[in-house]
């Protein structure tokens, strides 16, 4: 790749939280960023657009294939190339109706709805992708999951419709890592911590832990950093510490 060919990346679930975070810090980095907007009730990634040249926001609701589909030939008609991937959308809320013999029946469909959000969309939009991404020599393929995907560690009795959605990702990251890694591409699997909820207005829920932007600095450092074990991949959480999956 030419040195003075800039840098670009796709990155889901922009609207708020960890995703915006990253796309700010990219674009700190130089890249040309194409930042998939979900939630109407969020206008920060418009508003940021005003100062950033390099910010094109783009539609796309990763559980519908069209969106997916429609962003692709966006950025290839656009730039014509991807270096980075950024699999970040995720769907965590909703009614508690996932407990085993619970007040209410598991609600089917919305079970469905986040497999469709937190699971499936890793593979498709990697396949989707791949013919930009091929054009690359930076290839880097970068998928938020959770602490609470370890099978081994696996303690709860609660959350379980979260939980099924990002094991089915780290299960899918694995046989994408099988597949492509002797391709080149670099994989990052990352747990993000409890993070406080962006509101609209960008300020923060108090509630939680932690700052999204303390996250999403280990997160763009590890995206940018090569690690010396490139071969083997490991979940890694907001310290740097590698854990179980």
């Amino acid at each position: 790749m030419s040195d003075t060919r800039i840098r670009t990346a796709l990155v889901t679930g922009a609207d708020r939280g960890l995703g915006y975070e990253i796309v700010l810090q990219l674009l700190q980095k130089g890249f040309r960023v194409y930042a998939g907007k979900f939630n109407d009730e969020y206008s920060l990634l418009d508003d940021l657009k005003k100062d950033q040249p390099e910010l094109v926001p783009i539609k796309l609701d990763v559980s519908i294939y069209e969106d997916i589909i429609a962003a692709e030939k966006i950025i290839r008609e656009d730039s014509g190339y991807l270096d980075l991937l950024v699999s970040n959308a995720a769907f965590m809320g909703g009614p508690r109706n996932d407990a085993i013999g619970g007040e209410e029946p598991v609600d089917y469909d919305l079970l469905r709805f986040s497999f469709n959000t937190n699971s499936a969309p890793a593979p498709v939009l990697t396949d989707v992708f791949l013919p930009l991404l091929l054009k690359s020599d930076f290839r880097c393929l970068h998928f938020t999951s959770s602490e609470i995907s370890s099978v081994r560690l696996m303690k709860r009795t609660g959350g379980m419709r979260y939980a099924m959605t990002k094991t089915a990702l780290n299960v899918s990251v694995r046989m994408m890592f099988n597949q492509l890694r002797p391709l080149g591409f670099r994989f990052r699997l990352f747990q993000p911590g409890w993070m406080k909820r962006m509101l609209p207005d960008g300020t923060l829920d108090p509630r939680a832990r932690l700052d999204p932007k303390q996250s999403a600095e280990m997160a763009v450092r590890l995206i940018l950093e090569e690690r010396p074990d490139e071969d083997r991949l490991a979940l890694v959480d907001y310290l740097g510490n590698e854990l179980s999956f």
